[in-house]
């Protein structure tokens, strides 16, 4: 007995009987109790996955992105009344929300539904999807437009003329470095450099201006510039000063050879000679207003600069009553004509004045209507940003006034034309020719009236009008070769036609109410305004490039820091 109860002691021990201490205090259960079961935990939903079938166009949509905080619109043809969002990599339908009520898009003949997916903001790559199908894949992020603004810059490049390019399959030699005779004339002067307009090989003072306006204010004016536009410039810049005559102070019109060669020649091959066309009222004054504008972007050459331009006005001020530029006997290249020099002589004179404050110019200003636009042929609202945005406190209060009230009414037109279509663009019923440039302008224009009325509705209608050029249209087409899911394959372009693919980052003409080349008018007539493009290389009048679309475009992505 007595091993006998240590043993069962030390049992009781570690059974822990009789313990009052941490935690082993629970009377056990009854063998006969029932199992008690643990609550049961909520499970995750199985994602609704929504992969919309094959892609399909009556889905138009940007088809590259859009920034999480930006408005994200689309619009459709459908009888749907919801649409979803999908995850591109997996299916999962990330948001649903409402259509919006049928709306009519006049200019392409058709009624759409808007989708407005702000809501959705985590970055990511994503299609929008209908009964009918899917959209085309964009993306979410900081950055949605990738490398867009710096192909679209570098374009320029390959416009280079009078040097060797290096640019893969379309790289070439030397070219136009011969001198020109000047038009019925036996002399002959050096103009080598600039850039090729087009998809032809002339070079033309009127649209290079716009062009260098473009550059030179996006730098001035963009959030982060970027250091590569100026020298870009540059290159135009030193080509222009050359189409000056030092006698006179006028500036020859352009300098091509007679006629355009054939669509499939590279720059080298063309080896007619080259005339110079006479002097011209707007090539001069557009001449001044650029020079005097470049001055102040590069302050080693500013007086040289602003010397070519004073005497470039002189010859205006003694040629007030010279006819608008008319192509001379047997040259058929791009005219470039305009009536009117009036607008451009305004635009020299705002321009003057900011860079040098000699109230000559003030007093020209004072006497002159006011005039608006961003074209190449009419070139009012650059004189109207010369002096709102350049002439400072040297400006005069009312005069001052007047032209915000000019810009800032322009910009109320293309608000109302857009507030009526269900695309980004406001184009209303008619598409000119080089119908994205005046998209890109509108862009612009609104851009900068916002900066004058605080108006932050002007910049979203602005980057609507990008997403229009990208593929939110009734074309679900991109006009910027290289971006986009659908972007232009065969554009009007030499180089691109000699290399047997297209330059990347070119800004195409876009859809052409007037029909005006035989290869758009066979396969648009009958379609309405905003349906009259093609992606072929005979269309002159749709699927052009020129540097003068490139830079509105550029102008417009370096203002929203796209």
């Amino acid at each position: 007995m007595k091993r006998i109860i240590p043993f069962i002691l030390a049992l009781c021990l570690l059974a822990g009987c009789g313990s009052s201490g941490n935690g082993n205090t629970e009377t056990p259960a009854p063998p006969d109790a029932p199992a008690v079961e643990a609550p049961a935990q909520p499970t995750e939903p199985e994602p609704k996955i929504n992969w919309g079938g094959d892609v399909v166009s009556t889905i138009r949509a940007d088809q590259l992105g859009y920034r999480p905080g930006d408005t994200k619109k689309a619009a459709i043809i459908t009888d749907d009344t919801t649409f979803e969002i999908s995850r591109a990599a997996d299916g999962v339908v990330v948001l649903g929300a409402a259509l919006s009520e049928p709306m009519r898009a006049n200019a392409a003949d058709e009624t759409v539904r808007v989708a407005d997916f702000s809501a959705l903001a985590e970055p990511g790559e994503y299609f929008l999807v209908t009964s009918e199908g899917r959209s085309y894949p964009f993306v979410i992020s900081d950055s949605p437009y990738g490398d867009l603004r710096a192909a679209v810059l570098e374009m320029f490049h390959y416009q280079k003329c009078g040097v060797e390019i290096e640019a893969g399959i379309w790289s070439h030699p030397e070219c136009h470095a011969e001198l020109a005779t000047i038009f019925d004339t036996e002399d002959t002067k050096d103009v080598s450099g600039g850039w090729h307009d087009a998809g032809d090989y002339g070079r033309y003072v009127v649209p290079a201006a716009k062009a260098i306006a473009d550059l030179l204010l996006a730098y001035e004016n963009a959030p982060n510039p970027d250091p590569e536009a100026l020298p870009t410039a540059w290159h135009k810049i030193e080509w222009m000063l050359k189409m000056q005559d030092e006698a006179t102070g006028g500036v020859y019109h352009k300098v091509t050879c007679r006629s355009f060669p054939a669509l499939d020649i590279m720059p080298q091959g063309e080896r007619n000679p080259l005339v110079l066309s006479p002097i011209s009222p707007t090539a001069t004054a557009d001449f001044a207003a650029s020079m005097a504008l470049a001055a102040r972007f590069y302050p080693e050459q500013r007086e040289a600069l602003l010397a070519a331009a004073i005497s470039a006005w002189e010859w205006c001020e003694a040629n007030p009553d010279a006819p608008g530029f008319r192509n001379p006997p047997r040259i058929s290249t791009g005219e470039y004509g305009d009536s009117s020099s009036k607008d451009e002589r305004f635009w020299a004179a705002c321009e003057l004045f900011a860079a040098t404050g000699d109230e000559k110019y003030h007093d020209y200003i004072k006497s002159d209507t006011l005039y608006t636009g961003f074209g190449w042929q009419a070139v009012g609202s650059y004189g109207l940003v010369a002096y709102l945005f350049g002439a400072g406190d040297k400006a005069d209060g009312e005069l001052y006034a007047q032209m915000k009230d000019k810009l800032l009414a322009d910009c109320e037109g293309i608000m109302g034309q857009y507030a009526q279509n269900p695309y980004g663009d406001s184009m209303g019923g008619s598409f000119p020719w080089g119908s994205s440039m005046n998209v890109a302008n509108n862009a612009v224009t609104l851009i900068l009236g916002s900066r004058l009325a605080d108006k932050p509705e002007y910049v979203e209608a602005a980057l609507d009008h990008m997403h229009y050029l990208l593929g939110y249209n009734s074309l679900a087409q991109s006009f910027i070769t290289g971006y986009g899911a659908v972007s232009p394959q065969n554009p009007h372009h030499r180089p691109s036609v000699a290399a047997g693919a297209a330059v990347p980052g070119m800004v195409v003409g876009g859809p052409e109410s007037g029909l005006s080349d035989p290869a758009l008018k066979a396969a648009c007539e009958g379609f309405p305004a905003a349906k009259r493009y093609i992606d072929d290389k005979e269309s002159y009048a749709s699927n052009e490039i020129t540097i003068y679309w490139n830079s509105p475009v550029y102008f417009a992505l370096a203002l929203l820091d796209l």
